[in-house]
């Protein structure tokens, strides 16, 4: 009877070592995702973006000047609105984030000098018709008027040519290009 009483004993503790573990990881595992999130929504702000890195400053200048950074609604469309994916998709998201982040990290300190229009051509012709859709999806469904439905047709019907685009009309939408801010 000793010897089994000993044996349940043993099993007791290393149930509760086991628990106890799992209480120290899923502790953790809640104070890594709120400091995370934490630093994350520092990181993530037009502000930080143009003030931090010099290589943006040409972009939140323009950014500001544009219709999502100052619109007579008062709506402002943030950088990560449109330049990573849907913050619906979190795990998507913040890996997203965590690899252009880390990327523009380390091209700021260790690449070649950032030449504004290089950056630029290669962002646009990455930029996808997705992050408009996001907000602008209506246009699509119910447009406002004949003129409108008629202007994005192609869009409709060809999402994918690069003509169809929302950039392609729209190239001014996310950041003003025509100011005195650039040279002509």
């Amino acid at each position: 009877m000793d010897n089994a009483a000993s044996e349940k004993k043993t099993k007791c503790r290393g149930r509760l070592k086991g628990l106890c573990l799992f209480g120290l990881g899923f502790l953790f595992a809640i104070g890594a995702f709120i400091g995370i999130n934490y630093g994350m929504s520092k990181v993530s702000t037009p502000e930080y973006c143009g003030s931090a890195c010099h290589e943006m400053q040409t972009a939140y200048q323009s950014w500001e000047l544009s219709p999502h950074g100052l619109n007579h609604l008062g709506v402002r469309v943030e950088c990560t609105d449109c330049h990573l994916p849907s913050k619906d998709n979190y795990f998507r998201y913040t890996a997203t984030k965590a690899w252009l982040g880390a990327k523009d990290m380390a091209v700021h300190y260790f690449g070649p000098e950032y030449d504004v229009e290089k950056i630029r051509k290669k962002v646009q012709d990455k930029f996808t018709n997705e992050p408009c859709m996001r907000c602008h999806k209506d246009l699509l469904i119910s447009p406002t008027s004949f003129d409108a439905m008629a202007a994005h047709q192609g869009l409709i019907d060809r999402p994918d040519a690069p003509e169809n685009q929302c950039i392609h009309c729209h190239p001014g939408a996310g950041h003003e290009r025509d100011s005195k801010i650039f040279s002509k």
